[in-house]
């Protein structure tokens, strides 16, 4: 299964993919996304309608992560397990919502995406797990090494080394 953030389970062997970082997604005329190319501060988005996805999401909860130590408290307008609703939410040139780094950059015309780049924000991995002790079936194997082709990084394990 390709996951985002799996918490470790016994019996399940991972392998990170891809170190994801959280982004603030918005009409390419928001003026953040007007504002620079660089990262910006959850601070600066929850002065705008905010469309956020569900807290059952991994990119949800690294906010709620974040934001459980922090004085900023978000005020949703919108919230939703659907990525392509809250996409279609930023129509207006002023909401913004929140996707991690490999769905927010899929060239949507008229769509822009800033990393959230505050000091200490969690970081997430999209990962290749699997049953432990467990032979993929030849169809399961050729599909995780078309994802780690498709990625074009070097795979590290939980515990760091490369394979």
């Amino acid at each position: 299964a390709l996951v985002y953030n799996l918490p470790p389970h016994p019996g399940v062997e991972h392998q990170v993919l891809l170190e994801q970082r959280l982004n603030a997604i918005m009409h390419a005329q928001h003026p953040l996304a007007r504002a620079g190319r660089g990262g910006l501060r959850l601070r600066e988005c929850v002065e705008w309608p905010l469309a956020l996805p569900d807290r059952d999401t991994g990119g949800r909860q690294m906010i709620e992560r974040f934001l459980a130590r922090s004085s900023v408290r978000l005020r949703p307008v919108i919230e939703s397990n659907s990525f392509e609703f809250l996409r279609s939410c930023l129509d207006d040139r002023e909401t913004i919502s929140f996707q991690i780094a490999i769905g927010a950059t899929t060239g949507t015309p008229g769509l822009a995406s800033r990393v959230v780049d505050d000091a200490g924000f969690p970081r997430g991995d999209l990962v290749l797990a699997y049953r432990a002790e467990r032979q993929l079936p030849s169809i399961a194997h050729a599909f995780a090494e078309a994802v780690r082709g498709a990625v074009r990084q070097p795979v590290r394990t939980r515990a760091g080394r490369t394979g």
